[in-house]
């Protein structure tokens, strides 16, 4: 039976969330809610889009989502190591880039990069640690000499810290942060990302719950709000990498 919009309850649906990621391993599909719930797809992802953006829920992939307490669970085995080992040191520290926009992105990348910004007090015993697990650990910015052993690389950044729930969850990057955060990893340390994929992610970002006022809140504070505008078409490109990421955008 499919319920109609207007007796549809968001809570009931924040709680089904909640409830299925627990049963499936911390994430849940829109057919799997759609399943439990009885909604249409349309309503159901009316309902997400609100409870995205309110910071209820964690929007993981095209279709996953994840209760905020569980925060985004990372496709690769490496990131899922990475994520452990933050949270065992308890350090102020995420993960955040590519690792977390995978899902969003047709062709799987298998050599990059993993990307974690750490506050600065945590940042050397972090490192040590992801050291101890065989990761090669490089600071974020010119010069990180990224080698072909991209997988076990870890570019370390040092932020201070961010307490915004909708940039952060858990030690998970928001999707809006990890896009603005790859942008600027792939300029300043020579990531290995192409910017035409980049413009590609953000489309598909765009075409699920992008909150576009995070996004721009977040590239403004790095000094890339004039990137973003460029990318989506909101001012005229400047420079090859611009050209790039819009053709990507709008592809």
């Amino acid at each position: 039976m499919i319920v109609p919009n207007s007796i549809v309850d968001i809570d009931d649906v924040a709680r089904a969330v909640g409830a299925l990621a627990t049963e499936h391993g911390g994430a849940v599909t829109v057919a799997q809610l759609r399943d439990k719930l009885g909604l249409s797809e349309r309503t159901l992802q009316r309902a997400l889009s609100r409870l995205v953006a309110s910071g209820e829920i964690s929007r993981l992939s095209r279709d996953r989502y994840a209760d905020r307490a569980w925060g985004a669970s990372p496709s690769s085995a490496p990131a899922r190591e990475i994520v452990r080992v933050i949270k065992h040191l308890e350090a102020d520290a995420h993960l955040s880039g590519y690792d977390v926009l995978a899902g969003f992105t047709h062709q799987f990348v298998f050599d990059y990069p993993h990307l974690v910004c750490c506050h600065p007090s945590h940042a050397d015993s972090l490192g040590a640690a992801l050291a101890k697990k065989k990761f090669v650990v490089l600071p974020a910015g010119p010069g990180a000499a990224i080698d072909a052993a991209a997988q076990k690389t870890v570019l370390l950044r040092r932020q201070p810290a961010i307490h915004s729930r909708t940039l952060v969850q858990g030690a998970i990057a928001t999707p809006e942060k990890a896009w603005v955060d790859l942008l600027r990893e792939t300029r300043r340390s020579a990531a290995p990302f192409d910017y035409g994929e980049l413009g590609r992610l953000l489309r598909a970002m765009s075409e699920q719950t992008l909150n576009l006022r995070t996004l721009r809140s977040y590239a403004s504070r790095l000094g890339y709000q004039d990137w973003l505008a460029a990318t989506i078409g909101q001012r005229p490109p400047n420079g090859p990498a611009q050209l790039r990421l819009a053709a990507g955008y709008a592809a």
